[in-house]
C-alpha cells in the first residue's frame, strides 16, 4: 500500500508541475500572439508605403495560404 501511495503522490506532484508549466507557456504565447499581429501589421504598413502590396490583394490571398497551411499540417475544416 505504501509504495502505491509513494506513486500517487509522484503522479500529483508530476501534473502539479505539468500545470504551472503550461500556464507559465499560456501567458508566454498570449504576449508572443500579440507580438506577432504586432509585426504583421507593421510589414503589412510597409508593404503598403512602398506600393508592394495592397490591402485588397492579402485579404483575398489569405484564404488561399489558409487552405495550404491546413492541408500541409493536416487539419480538417470543422465547419
Amino acid at each position: 500500500m505504501g509504495k502505491k501511495v509513494e506513486k500517487e503522490k509522484e503522479s500529483f506532484n508530476k501534473l502539479k508541475l505539468f500545470n504551472k508549466f503550461e500556464e507559465e507557456l499560456i501567458k508566454k504565447e498570449k504576449n508572443d500572439i500579440r507580438r506577432k499581429i504586432f509585426i504583421f501589421e507593421e510589414l503589412l504598413n510597409f508593404a503598403n508605403k512602398i506600393k508592394k502590396i495592397s490591402q485588397d490583394d492579402w485579404k483575398d490571398e489569405i484564404e488561399n495560404d489558409i487552405k495550404y497551411a491546413r492541408v500541409i499540417n493536416g487539419i480538417r475544416k470543422t465547419s
